[in-house]
């Protein structure tokens, strides 16, 4: 996994109160213009097909296992933007986006690398 959190992503995490019995769970839907998008919530139960996408001494990031793939080339960021203030999911597999958050990857475009 090659998750990128920045400084400034990780200090809004952490002013969300993550403590050690939470973490960040994070998954791919289908949707958007460009077929997929991510959501992430804040959560507590673990499931069996969770895989760690995200570690260090402070946070920890979930994906379930279908999701993970997804996870494989992400930078994520915050904005503080007053229109657009928010978490940013950046995935540099991504062969198009769209302004509405939404990706699509050579995998999901049905192309051949």
């Amino acid at each position: 996994m090659a998750i990128s959190l920045t400084d400034k992503a990780k200090t809004q995490l952490l002013k969300l109160d993550i403590n050690h019995d939470q973490f960040l769970r994070v998954w791919v839907e289908a949707g958007g213009c460009q077929g997929h998008h991510y959501q992430a919530a804040i959560d507590t139960q673990r499931q069996d097909d969770d895989v760690e996408v995200y570690k260090d001494q402070d946070l920890s990031i979930i994906a379930d296992r279908f999701s993970t793939p997804f996870f494989a080339e992400v930078d994520i960021d915050y904005s503080d933007d007053l229109m657009k203030a928010g978490f940013k999911f950046t995935n540099r597999q991504a062969v198009s986006t769209c302004g509405c958050g939404s990706f699509k990857t050579a995998e999901t475009a049905g192309a051949t690398g």
